[in-house]
């Protein structure tokens, strides 16, 4: 209440200075809101969760795909802790793969006509309420202005 007292307070000495800057007294303001009981004051706020694009380094001596890193795809629930992630990249097809603070490598799905490739420079959500990234629910948004909706998340293992 106090913040609204004191949004309130500001916003009529700044109409009492600019009817003063027109010549005009600030009694002829405060004549003008005698009428009016009622304010209203919209605060809104967006938080933006970014995940950085994390390049896949090649490992010395690793350079073709025979020795690449085979995965297990599991099961791993509808929904992530937004807090847990802190990377992502492209994966293959129309996945991006997810990095969370425990170094585990989560595959993302995306929806029809999404592409991994529109991701190369990370990967932007809004915050939800409940601070969780959902699919069938939230949109992931690229540098490119892409939006995508999250089929399925699988948590890859390694074989």
């Amino acid at each position: 209440m106090r913040i609204f007292l004191i949004l309130i307070a500001g916003l009529a000495v700044t109409l009492g200075f600019a009817h003063r800057a027109q010549g005009q007294s600030v009694d002829a303001f405060v004549d003008m809101m005698e009428g009016v009981k009622d304010f209203q004051a919209r605060i809104e706020q967006r938080i933006i969760i970014r995940f950085p694009n994390q390049p896949v380094p090649a490992a010395p001596g690793r350079s073709d795909k025979r020795n690449a890193t085979l995965y297990n795809e599991e099961k791993i629930g509808k929904c992530l802790l937004m807090d847990r992630l802190v990377a992502s990249r492209p994966g293959p097809k129309n996945s991006l793969e997810l990095v969370t603070r425990e170094r585990q490598l989560i595959r993302a799905y995306l929806g029809d006509g999404c592409l991994a490739r529109e991701f190369y420079a990370g990967a932007y959500v809004e915050r939800s309420k409940d601070g969780k990234l959902c699919i069938d629910r939230d949109l992931l948004h690229a540098r490119t202005g892409a939006k995508c909706e999250i089929d399925k998340f699988r948590l890859l293992v390694p074989e």
